[in-house]
């Protein structure tokens, strides 16, 4: 029996060789009549269409999709017509269902949507989704525009969720290049014909969309602009125009206007709540702002809406682009979760969106790991493994180091297995064997145990620093590698630390004699051996503390740090820690971590801070970040333990504890610090200012040294500057001198001895230097001098240098310089100024924080 001809297929081709048999295939079974119009194919193309029907026809093309589309119409004999073009392709539900669909429909429906997957990759991980009119009553329908042609049909219209597969805009470089001129030149000629606004913001729409996959940036920009201006001027926004405020929406984001892109977005919801794109922009504009909680709050409409368009789609006449980011959006609704530690959420929306096998921008999972590494680990570890199970089914390049350094830190009950990338970093692969044995790694990582390479690289520092980290069992062995070495002060410390494990050993003679071997090796040892063998002399007694302890406190003191550890561990140095217990990675670490807080944890969990001479200036500085009170306290524990640090810039003179000092009536104890720190880092104290500072705010608003050093004690530190040759650094130059005088037009200065090194700036100038001039300089003094009244005595004007610190910068010479003792600010030297009768003419700045005020009596006497 003939099967009754219920529904032919049309379409148009050219050149499709390459597409054509794939479409043909997936309806030659479902459809009862094959019509293939060719508009001057070149190729193949009419030999393969012949393989399938003989109803092929030729016709020229006359750069016109519609009136190509309505020659086509004229053939097709059956009671349905489906609409299909050479790239796509119908799936297996449509081939099973859309007879018995098409036989149930009642006699006043004419047409019927299908949805459009487009495929936008090779992989055909990436589409969109768009439902378009694909069948008509015969006889029902034609097309009109020259291209992205319409359909004019007849109601009744029915939805079916039957989808055709696209992949026409697969494109290859040169077919892209073809198809952007043809589309866009078709559109720009029927632009120009346009009769009415809706007509003319389709086809903007399309010529947009044509310039961003061809075109010119700017040239789409243009294009867009454009369109949106005619969608403002219209009263509804039509489904093409919806479309394109999404498009246009994302642009504006990428380009950082985040409030107009917001403004699209709901505008096309106003018209369309359940359209989902919207949404997916809010979620880009809210994650720009960091408002987690309205992302969380777009996030759920985005899921809601994509439930519900995944369920109607051929109710959407427009293509629906957000489907192929419902990843982007699960990740970045993920970060969200974490950034409000909502832990439950991120577990839950990880645990769903790993499972699948869909592409997740590498990128923005990285900043996810990232991101949920530096929160509360343990409570986001189901979805961290999740996505990391998923990393490794992807074999995507991720970085999992900060999340490992958070486990190892926090000694996670965690598998390895659960947690290893395929590609991990070499500082990686040590915390996960960390995690996995709790061994140390330290010598591991540093040297890959090539211990005897690290010593060569380091010398005696090397040797005693692999020697303090092996395990007790193995430092024996490691000295005795080296008693025969050619470095003759290693060769004397491995005999000395040789000395050490046989006094241990209770075999006295062999231990004395190989006490004695170092000392003969490296003289300088006699100094901790001496002593040791003396004990030795009167009883033998293998308890007896040999060379090591002070060994290394010695060597420590002329190198805080005895490997070059930035050199092995690079920018890991400061996480050494999470790799060893040792004290060593405790204080390295510190020492190279920029977080001051946590640099202090580091060090607080030291063991035996002696063996770190530096330890508790370290830990002054540290502290002077955010606790000035225990940085002081420790800056002068500092130097009283190592009295080297008295001197850091000179090295010349040692902690005395000789610095007398004076106690103001204005200060008091619950003055703030401004600053606190060690002086001799930028200038030798010459053994007479006190290393150790703090800058404090009186309520009188003078800011004072504390300790104060005394008067006599400034005289000598600035006699020892002139014996040593050093330069004041307060002096004022000879420049800057004559930019203030020429600013003042003075014929005169009060003549001081101070003046006496600027007698040839005068001159040049033509000032007179007089011991009558009421005219002052005063060129230093008010960083010593209590009372301004002792500078500017009773002059009628004055010009008065002073230095005053940045006080955002604690690296300021000024905070440093000893002979320094109070620091005025500007507000405050106007103000004891104001109290003698002067009043502030001018005031001029220079390098190295110089100020120059210029002052002259309110009222001349």
């Amino acid at each position: 029996m003939q099967r009754k001809c219920l529904l032919s297929v049309a379409m148009i081709v050219k050149d499709e060789e390459h597409n054509i048999r794939r479409a043909l295939e997936s309806i030659k079974d479902v459809v009862d009549e094959i019509v293939v119009v060719d508009t001057g194919s070149t190729d193949r193309t009419p030999q393969i269409v012949r393989e399938y029907t003989d109803k092929l026809y030729f016709h020229p093309w006359k750069n016109d999709f519609s009136e190509a589309r309505n020659n086509s119409l004229k053939y097709p004999t059956c009671e349905w017509v489906l609409i299909l073009d050479a790239d796509e392709e119908a799936s297996e539900d449509f081939r099973k269902n859309i007879r018995s669909f098409l036989e149930s429909l009642p006699s006043d429906v004419s047409t019927v949507y299908l949805p459009t997957l487009s495929y936008l990759d090779w992989d055909f991980k990436r589409s969109e989704i768009a439902s378009t009119p694909r069948i008509f009553r015969n006889g029902t329908v034609y097309y009109q525009n020259i291209v992205h042609n319409q359909a004019i049909y007849k109601p009744r219209v029915v939805n079916a969720n039957f989808l055709i597969y696209h992949y026409g805009y697969i494109w290859t470089r040169k077919l892209k290049k073809q198809k952007y001129e043809r589309t866009g030149s078709l559109i720009r000629k029927h632009l120009q014909q346009c009769k009415n606004d809706q007509e003319r913001l389709y086809y903007l729409v399309q010529l947009y969309k044509t310039e961003k996959t061809g075109g010119k940036p700017h040239e789409a920009a243009s294009v867009g602009w454009e369109a949106l201006q005619l969608i403002r001027k219209l009263t509804s926004i039509p489904a093409i125009g919806l479309e394109f405020l999404y498009l246009f929406s994302i642009e504006l984001l990428n380009a950082g206007l985040n409030e107009l892109a917001e403004q699209l977005a709901k505008s096309a919801l106003q018209a369309v709540p359940e359209y989902p794109d919207p949404y997916l922009s809010l979620i880009n504009v809210s994650f720009k702002r960091k408002d987690w909680q309205v992302l969380l709050k777009h996030y759920d409409e985005f899921k809601k809406a994509v439930e519900h368009a995944s369920a109607n789609v051929e109710k959407f006449g427009w293509t629906i682009m957000s489907f192929k980011d419902i990843p982007l959006a699960d990740v970045l609704a993920m970060i969200a979760a974490i950034e409000v530690e909502d832990y439950e959420r991120f577990n839950q929306i990880a645990l769903e969106r790993f499972e699948k096998d869909e592409d997740v921008r590498e990128d923005i999972l990285q900043y996810l790991l990232n991101k949920a590494s530096n929160k509360d680990v343990e409570k986001v570890l189901p979805g961290l493994k999740k996505l990391l199970e998923f990393a490794r089914k992807k074999d995507l390049r991720l970085n999992a180091q900060p999340l490992y350094e958070k486990i190892v830190e926090k000694r996670l009950p965690v598998k390895v297995e659960e947690i290893v990338l395929k590609q991990i970093t070499p500082f990686s692969y040590y915390l996960l064997r960390r995690l996995e044995t709790g061994e140390d790694m330290l010598l591991d990582f540093l040297c890959a145990r090539q211990l005897e390479k690290l010593v060569r690289e380091n010398g005696v520092g090397g040797f005693l620093f692999v020697y303090t980290m092996l395990p007790e069992g193995e430092k024996k062995a490691f000295v005795e590698k080296f008693l025969e070495d050619e470095d003759v002060l290693i060769r004397g410390i491995a005999k000395a630390l040789h000395a050490d494990h046989l006094l241990k050993e209770s075999k006295f003679l062999e231990a004395i004699r190989s006490y004695r071997d170092s000392i003969q090796l490296v003289a300088e040892l006699s100094r901790f051996v001496k002593p040791i063998v003396e004990d030795l002399k009167t009883r033998l007694d293998p308890t007896i503390e040999g060379v090591y302890e002070e060994l290394y406190k010695f060597y420590a003191t002329q190198k805080e740090f005895m490997v070059d550890f930035k050199k092995y561990a690079g920018n890991e140095v400061s996480k050494l820690y999470l790799i060893s217990d040792s004290d060593v990675a405790l204080y390295v670490s510190a020492v190279h971590t920029d977080d001051a807080k946590k640099a202090v944890e580091l060090l607080g969990k030291i063991k035996d801070p002696s063996k770190f001479p530096m330890y508790h200036y370290r830990l002054a500085k540290f502290y002077s970040k955010f606790d000035k009170e225990k940085a002081f306290v420790h800056h002068v524990k500092a130097v009283e333990e190592n009295e080297r640090l008295a001197d850091i810039a000179f090295g010349r003179f040692f902690y005395s504890g000789l610095y007398p000092n004076l106690t103001m009536n204005f200060f008091d104890k619950n003055d703030p610090i401004l600053w606190v720190g060690n002086v001799s880092e930028k200038f030798s104290t010459l053994g007479v200012i006190h290393p150790v500072r703090a800058w404090k705010k009186a309520k009188n608003g003078l800011i004072y040294a504390a300790p104060y050093p005394a008067d006599e004690f400034i005289r000598a530190y600035r006699d020892l500057e002139k014996e040593f040759g050093i330069k004041p650094f307060s002096k004022v130059t000879d420049s800057q001198l004559r930019k203030v005088l020429l600013e003042t037009g003075w014929n005169s200065v009060e003549k001081t001895q101070e003046l006496e090194d600027f007698a040839h700036v005068f001159e040049d100038l033509g000032i007179e230097l007089s011991q009558n001039a009421k005219k002052r300089i005063v060129l230093e003094g008010v960083e010593t001098q209590l009372e301004l009244k002792r500078l500017v005595s009773d002059a009628e004007e004055a010009l008065i240098f002073h230095r005053f610190p940045n006080l955002s910068d604690e690296n300021d010479p000024v905070w440093f310089y000893p002979a320094f003792r109070l620091l005025r600010s500007f507000a405050q030297i106007k103000k004891e100024l104001s109290s003698l009768g002067y009043q502030i003419v001018d005031e001029f700045l220079f390098e190295n924080a110089l100020r120059c005020v210029w002052v002259k009596q309110k009222s001349p006497r």
